[in-house]
């Protein structure tokens, strides 16, 4: 989810989404600059702001009623990734938020999904922006990709090798539905993801794409059956 960096804007859009789990993209924090957002409904955040200015910077926000118990944390200076670690309960759950540039995307995501298969353990969520549609057939309003077909196949091999899929896609397999639109280009592209293991999927209740309103990018939504967590929703 793309969303405004005022600390009042963003706690209020979480509190009306209802989701336990919020990846955040595009915060717009600056290393030093990032708000006290404790006191909030979502009183656990974990930020990897940039330091290279406010164009970027990831953060990942957990529900109040979520007794999740955090045990490590990892992130990088530049505010593209971070990835958290812990526990509900007896679970382990690993969460990742990440947000690729604009052009490398191939080589950045394929190094950053090796990052977090090393780090990840348990029940895994990774959520973000990619700045790449995975089946620009399907996946943008025009049929095209500015990535060429070898680097397409290197994302999705590396989607495979922590075991992942995308999420949406698997469970809506024809639909067209996008995340973001380009006034210059003026096109549909779906560029934000929740990446899963395929066993999860058999909890899942529902997917979504939200409505483009906050940003220039539509939230996506998943919600999951766990018995021993009921009915969490994840939002990115």
């Amino acid at each position: 989810m793309n969303i405004p960096a005022k600390r009042s804007r963003i706690c209020i859009a979480l509190k009306k989404q209802k989701v336990y789990f919020a990846l955040l993209q595009e915060t717009h924090f600056r290393s030093g600059h990032v708000p006290c957002m404790s006191k909030s409904t979502f009183n656990q955040w974990f930020h990897a702001p940039s330091c290279i200015g406010s164009s970027r910077g990831v953060s990942i926000a957990i529900h109040k009623n979520t007794p999740m118990v955090i045990s490590s944390t990892f992130s990088d200076r530049d505010g593209r990734f971070i990835f958290i670690k812990g526990s509900i309960g007896t679970r382990t759950i690993t969460l990742g938020s990440i947000y690729a540039p604009n052009v490398g995307q191939a080589d950045w995501l394929c190094r950053t999904l090796s990052t977090f298969q090393e780090f990840a353990e348990g029940i895994i969520i990774l959520g973000g922006n990619i700045n790449v549609a995975l089946d620009p057939l399907i996946d943008t309003s025009g049929g095209t990709s500015s990535l060429s077909y070898g680097a397409l196949r290197r994302i999705r091999t590396g989607l495979a090798s922590p075991g992942l899929v995308d999420s949406w896609r698997t469970l809506n397999p024809s639909v067209k539905d996008f995340t973001f639109y380009s006034g210059v280009h003026k096109s549909y592209q779906r560029l934000d993801y929740l990446f899963v293991p395929p066993n999860l999927l058999s909890t899942c209740q529902n997917t979504s794409i939200g409505s483009i309103l906050l940003s220039d990018h539509a939230p996506v939504f998943l919600d999951l059956n766990f018995l021993f967590f009921p009915n969490l929703t994840f939002g990115d």
